[in-house]
């Protein structure tokens, strides 16, 4: 069929739980996962399948759900391998894994499994671009799918992942090590679960708009005040009829990142987010003197925050913004 697979999992999520929460239940499990990296650097990966669902059914049996998690995408990793087209099999995997699940382990997995969708649909764009909307397209075969059946899918998952916000914004990770990449992410930027799922939707909704067919009213970031302060975006009413706009849904977002960490102690996650939005805005309002606003914003944040180590983030940002506009001028024109 020209189908190609998608070479899960899920980069972050692959090293999200190498580790689990609890130091006595990380070292019952770590024979078993020393072995199935013994099996996969032998390239014995049916094997390593074999062993990885051992270890799916002793976390089930435990009730260490972390454990069930790591196992769970393991399996589609190697089943990727192993299966031809294994991408409706391994969806259909996490359906039975989601309905027997309950928040926050049930969030996670919707997660996990717009992004199987997504990599998906960017690996065979070009077997569904040429398909016709369908008014009623409610086909369960993946294969067959539009490309707006995949983004309002992708979308729904992502959303439902954020269900239950204030149960996710109490869940710290500090059960979930593995959950942040070093060097991307780190406690102070990502200390809930809530920001881990949310930074994760927002990289969905921030770049798939040149996807989505367009409607006589599509939503156009225009409004001059999503360049606000957070204290002031915030509370901006974003009004739309376009409310299937991806760009609509990130800004919506942000808005609540920014919300649960206004008030925050340390301002660093704060601060990412923030930095995150304009960065966004910036690239994607259409206004004519973005520029301006956005080195406004820049500036408001550094003065607000000079003495915070994220300053360096903000001074950088502002680098790039003078280089580039430096790259654009032209003396004698």
């Amino acid at each position: 069929t020209g189908v190609q697979t998608c070479a899960l999992p899920i980069l972050l999520l692959l090293n999200l739980f190498m580790t689990t929460a609890i130091a006595q239940q990380q070292d019952d499990y770590a024979s078993d996962w020393k072995k199935v990296e013994g099996l996969e650097k032998k390239g014995l990966t049916a094997s390593a399948l074999k062993e990885v669902i051992g270890i799916f059914n002793k976390a089930l049996l435990n009730n260490n759900e972390p454990q069930q998690i790591k196992s769970a995408i393991y399996q589609v990793k190697y089943r990727n391998l192993v299966e031809e087209n294994s991408v409706p099999s391994n969806i259909l995997y996490i359906d039975t894994l989601i309905e027997k699940s309950k928040a926050p382990v049930m969030n996670i997995l919707q997660s996990m499994k717009a992004e199987l969708l997504w990599n998906f649909k960017n690996r065979n764009r070009y077997l569904f671009y040429s398909r016709t909307r369908i008014t009623d397209d409610n086909a369960t075969d993946i294969l067959t799918w539009s490309i707006d059946k995949f983004n309002n899918s992708i979308a729904a998952l992502y959303n439902a992942s954020l269900s239950q916000e204030t149960l996710l914004q109490n869940t710290a990770l500090n059960n979930w090590d593995a959950i942040l990449q070093k060097g991307i992410n780190s406690r102070d930027l990502r200390p809930s679960l809530y920001d881990f799922l949310a930074h994760r939707a927002i990289a969905f909704f921030a770049n798939a708009e040149n996807d989505v067919t367009n409607p006589a009213y599509k939503f156009i970031i225009n409004d001059e005040h999503v360049f606000d302060p957070a204290n002031e975006f915030i509370n901006l009413k974003i009004a739309t009829t376009d409310a299937q706009s991806l760009y609509y849904r990130a800004l919506l977002i942000y808005q609540d990142i920014l919300r649960f960490h206004i008030n925050d102690k340390d301002p660093g996650a704060l601060i990412d987010a923030d930095l995150l939005r304009l960065t966004f805005v910036n690239r994607y309002a259409v206004i004519s003197n973005k520029t301006k606003l956005y080195e406004a914003a820049l500036q408001f944040i550094e003065t607000k925050y000079s003495n915070h180590v994220a300053s360096g983030a903000v001074i950088f940002l502002q680098a790039q913004l003078y280089q580039q506009s430096g790259s654009n001028f032209h003396p004698f024109t």
